[in-house]
């Protein structure tokens, strides 16, 4: 009875979030309150797919189940990102019918990694992506090897994990007896035999604790790894891009299966082949998922990337208190030799505490813009002159560094003062504003 009338509750409460515009967690937050094991007591789908790690969720999720949803599924997703215990109770809430039974063929959701040993052993899922273990948001996540610890308390032995083969760090999951598989990028020619990053996430060996040694680098410690002891080293992937071309948005999946790329970004190619090797994994046609990823990259790259006047504009979506995304987009960026101006900034550092810290903007290897063929660097937001004055430390020239409090003042300065295509390295919550913006601008010719 008490079941019964708390699902009641808990829907009204999500009909009165709805209405207001609001709610994508606190009605679940008080159901917790009256019953903390509420999840549990749910009768969920046969298939659940979870996605954690420190990037990548929300992305992965989103393309899981719009396929799924494509091949006519019904699918329940926390695609608003409320991704905590509950955030994820509030989504089925809405599919819930009154005795409990969650009204879908799939539950699809993204786990915060600090959250995982509460949602795990309530839903239970099948299979689980974890994408990567990075530094990540310091005051909360403290160092990576708390958040493998916490990932680890939740995994259950008869759960099918799906990780990066690339990221020597996701191997330490092993010891759990789950069905593994893995993904990785083959050697291309982006790879090199040198890292040009300082910051690695991991660097020795879990096993002896040599420094690992590597025959390709992808991205900062994602590559080729191994180890002197010979009793560690990159796992075959069972999923491998064996072809990647970034100026033809083109990447090939063992040898058979092409699919377009936009945008052109490294941790975009591993969260596609994340989402092929998971579709793949519950038995879906190969050509079909290749076919469906590269439609949605089509799509993708309208919103990515876009003209104004005769400028190309692209707008880099990063996630903030981690420095892999920005590096990527960094990365990106200084593929193209044309002049450029970059824009940086963010409305807030975290939407779920208050801690001001900025001491991952030190782990961002903004020096490789030194020499980029820049005409302007645009700081905007909040922390605008953290960014500039990070960007100077980079050895920057100042006279080339500006700073705005909001995106309005930024836009009308770039439309007007600089030169060169734009490269806007951005955090979510300023790459709709931003793009709008361009767009609104160049129709009224701004």
């Amino acid at each position: 009875m008490k079941k019964r009338f708390l699902i009641v509750f808990g829907k009204l409460l999500c009909f009165g979030g709805k209405l207001l515009g609001r709610g994508s967690s606190l009605p679940g937050q008080m159901i917790l309150k009256f019953d903390k094991n509420m999840l549990s007591k749910l009768e969920l789908p046969e298939h659940v797919i979870a996605v954690t790690g420190s990037s990548g969720k929300g992305s992965i999720t989103k393309t899981i189940a719009h396929i799924l949803r494509e091949d006519g599924h019904t699918v329940a997703h926390n695609e608003s990102g409320s991704n905590l215990d509950a955030g994820i109770l509030t989504l089925l809430l809405n599919y819930a019918t009154v005795s409990g039974k969650i009204k879908a063929d799939y539950l699809v959701c993204e786990v915060d990694e600090r959250y995982t040993k509460f949602v795990f052993p309530q839903i239970h899922p099948q299979h689980v992506i974890i994408t990567n273990i990075t530094r990540d948001q310091p005051p909360r996540q403290g160092h990576f090897d708390k958040v493998f610890t916490e990932i680890e308390k939740a995994l259950e032995p008869n759960m099918h994990l799906i990780l990066n083969a690339d990221d020597p760090y996701l191997q330490k999951f092993e010891k759990h007896g789950c069905q593994i598989t893995y993904y990785g990028i083959g050697k291309n020619k982006y790879s090199s035999t040198t890292s040009k990053y300082e910051n690695l996430n991991i660097s020795h060996c879990p096993i002896c604790h040599k420094k690992l040694k590597y025959h390709y680098y992808q991205f900062e410690a994602l590559g080729d790894y191994y180890c002197s002891c010979k009793q560690f080293q990159r796992p075959t992937p069972h999923y491998e891009i064996t072809s990647l071309n970034l100026e033809k948005s083109k990447m090939i999946i063992n040898k058979k299966h092409e699919i377009y790329l936009k945008p052109t970004l490294l941790y975009n190619a591993y969260n596609t082949l994340a989402c092929y090797t998971l579709l793949a994994c519950l038995g879906k046609k190969e050509t079909q998922i290749a076919e469906q990823l590269t439609k949605i990259s089509r799509h993708a790259s309208k919103e990515n990337f876009f003209t104004v006047g005769k400028r190309n504009i692209h707008v880099l979506n990063n996630k903030n208190e981690n420095s892999t995304t920005f590096n990527q987009s960094i990365a990106y960026t200084i593929r193209f030799k044309e002049l450029k101006t970059i824009v940086i900034g963010w409305k807030e550092i975290s939407r779920r505490y208050q801690y001001d810290d900025l001491s991952w903007l030190y782990d961002i290897d903004f020096e490789l813009l030194k020499e980029s063929h820049l005409e302007k660097v645009v700081c905007v937001g909040i922390n605008r002159y953290d960014i500039a004055t990070r960007m100077k430390y980079a050895g920057i020239d100042e006279k080339k560094i500006v700073v705005f409090e909001n995106l309005e003042e930024a836009v009308f300065y770039l439309n007007r003062r600089t030169k060169g295509d734009i490269f806007a390295i951005l955090n979510f919550d300023y790459v709709k504003p931003f793009s709008n913006l361009m767009k609104g601008s160049d129709k009224h010719g701004n």
